[in-house]
């Protein structure tokens, strides 16, 4: 991967990050309790507004300008078109930050800019009709950009997830290296400010622009290989998907509204047995190192399929973990945890 295309959005952001707070001071930009969120003091949130205007004219350059590898031609419209739309993505996140506006605007206005860049995608699949094919990648994509703004309510967890997401996809796929470079400069950049303690949040304006151009770029890497890639593609992304899909069918089975804030996560699970944010940064960091390993080590054995089952298992058994510790701290203190599964 050419570094500059990971060292210069770093810089720039990194540079750039402590105005984000002021910017978000001044407009009165501070996090309040919403039922999801595991802080006690008040806190900037939108910073993550930086992403994309460091994010989006650098990846747009590095389309461009001859940096991606052979067989990316045919993406380049995609690839435009996602980009453009992604700035609609983080524009109304940014207003949700300032106003929170009702969710059926917000997914319609997420599900508008997916539909804009599916609209531009080559044919993926060859074995399904065109249309069944973009339903499923609209609901898809759509999920994506949703579930990686559920999942941004710790310290710097968003940022490394997105610092993960991006080098699996340079390495797995190198001809798309500069935009995934680009994607891990400005998350590594923004964790100056987003590690823990958190001096700003990402806010709506990061969280789903990243899940939008990150589900966007995945897409990119099925280019010449599809069923080679999208096993240890689809492996790099269990630790957020896997949590809030579970997470939302229990709750859904429970009777909960999917749009209404919680904190019964399984990264909240985990703060709230006692860790800290900078543990749980560091923990998922970890189970990110060993899945991408096993996505390697199958795609390179040529044994793609293999690598999902394996990266569940990983994921599950974290989870299993999870609630034993969570047995534990109630069988200790004689009351019942916030968490009787």
């Amino acid at each position: 991967m050419p570094a500059l295309w990971l060292l210069l959005p770093f810089l720039l952001t990194m540079l750039c990050s402590p105005f984000a707070i002021r910017f978000c001071q001044q407009h009165g930009l501070l996090a309040e309790d919403d039922g999801r969120r595991l802080h006690k003091n008040p806190t900037p949130h939108g910073g993550g507004l930086l992403l994309p205007l460091i994010g989006v004219p650098a990846m747009l350059l590095a389309t461009h300008s001859g940096a991606l590898g052979t067989g990316v031609e045919s993406f380049k419209l995609f690839i435009s078109v996602m980009l453009v739309a992604s700035l609609a993505v983080a524009f109304v996140g940014w207003w949700d930050d300032k106003h929170n506006i009702a969710p059926a605007i917000r997914l319609t206005v997420h599900l508008l800019a997916v539909g804009a860049g599916l609209a531009c995608l080559p044919p993926l699949f060859d074995f399904m009709p065109l249309i069944l094919e973009k339903l499923i990648l609209l609901l898809a994509w759509g999920w994506f950009v949703n579930l990686y703004n559920f999942m941004d309510g710790a310290d710097g967890l968003a940022t490394s997830e997105g610092v993960a997401i991006g080098l699996g996809i340079a390495l797995i796929v190198p001809s798309i290296a500069p935009l995934a470079g680009v994607i891990m400069g400005i998350c590594l950049g923004f964790l100056r400010v987003n590690w823990s303690p958190a001096r700003v949040f990402l806010g709506d304006v990061g969280s789903t622009w990243l899940g939008y151009t990150l589900g966007g770029l995945l897409f990119v890497a099925l280019i010449n290989d599809t069923w080679s890639v999208i096993w240890p593609l689809s492996t790099i992304t269990l630790v957020f998907c896997l949590d809030a899909t579970s997470t939302l069918i229990r709750r859904m089975a429970e009777g909960h509204k999917p749009w209404v804030p919680h904190n019964t996560f399984w990264f909240q699970r985990f703060l709230a047995l006692g860790y800290k944010h900078s543990t749980l940064a560091l923990a998922v960091t970890g189970l990110n190192a060993l899945l991408l390993a096993v996505a390697l080590v199958a795609y390179t054995a040529q044994a793609s399929a293999f690598a999902l089952p394996v990266g569940i298992l990983l994921v599950a058994s974290t989870a299993v973990w999870i609630r034993r510790k969570e047995k534990q701290k109630r069988n200790k203190s004689g009351q019942p945890t916030l968490f009787n599964l």
